[in-house]
């Protein structure tokens, strides 16, 4: 492959390919981390700076022995300037599915796998856009608005930014490390509700989003937000519903549906 020399700030005489999004790469497994039942974030290293605007995703490619082929789809779980080889992808582990199973029962540190990417332009914040941002996500759904929030924070956005995020159980939370950094409330910037089971003297929401926990949440914003919806199809198409029950403008509204592809 070509390569060219250029410079990257923060990055002496970095070497980059002259590779495009739609060409596969070789990404090594350097770490897997168990987020939640069911959930873990891997981490791949490649030969070359990764730069993704956050909320971008990536594709990972199967190849069998006989030749089949199973792709899918993921999201970039932290925002990437250009400055370094990591990428995150945290993924949820589908039983039924192609991709998540082998990534789950049969990857370990060392191994490469066929990764290109980014992805996708319509689901993304960038440190340009200027309104206010409410992330509302359901489950894994969370990835892509970890690193839209990780964005917000390392440019030092003084926009608002808030993250309603939907979990059944306190298990079943992503990033608890980020989310509850004092193990105890969460974050200033996050609203947790919890559907199935809260946490011993949880005094916050413990029920489905709905329009009256929207119209609670967007009362502290000074204007409408941008509105970012990601998680399993029947709860991005409820909240999308509500948001626009409670005045919020469908052309503000950017949603995303993770799930089996089956």
């Amino acid at each position: 492959m070509a390569t060219i020399t250029m410079e990257i700030p923060g990055v002496s005489n970095a070497t980059i390919p002259t590779s495009k999004p739609t060409d596969w790469r070789i990404g090594t497994v350097t770490q897997i981390r168990p987020e939640a039942p069911g959930v873990r974030s891997f981490m791949f290293n490649f030969d070359a700076p990764v730069q993704h605007d956050a909320g971008q995703h990536y594709e990972i490619r199967l190849t069998a022995p006989d030749g089949y082929q199973a792709a899918r789809l993921y999201s970039a779980a932290t925002p990437a300037n250009g400055t370094g080889t990591m990428l995150q992808l945290t993924i949820a582990l589908m039983p039924d599915g192609e991709v998540s199973p082998y990534l789950f029962h049969n990857v370990n540190l060392g191994d490469q796998l066929e990764i290109r990417g980014p992805l996708g332009r319509y689901f993304t914040w960038t440190p340009e856009d200027t309104k206010p941002v409410l992330l509302i996500g359901g489950g894994v759904g969370t990835a892509p608005l970890r690193a839209i929030r990780l964005a917000h924070q390392q440019c030092c956005a003084t926009t608002p930014l808030r993250l309603l995020y939907s979990v059944k159980t306190y298990a079943d939370t992503l990033y608890k490390y980020e989310l509850f950094p004092t193990g105890g409330q969460p974050s200033e910037d996050v609203i947790m509700t919890f559907t199935d089971h809260a946490p011993k003297g949880w005094s916050g929401y413990a029920r489905r989003i709905d329009d009256a926990m929207l119209e609670e949440v967007l009362a502290a914003y000074p204007e409408p937000p941008a509105v970012y919806v990601c998680g399993p199809t029947p709860m991005v198409e409820a909240v999308a519903t509500a948001l626009v029950a409670v005045g919020i403008g469908p052309n503000t509204i950017k949603a995303e549906r993770f799930g089996s592809t089956a």
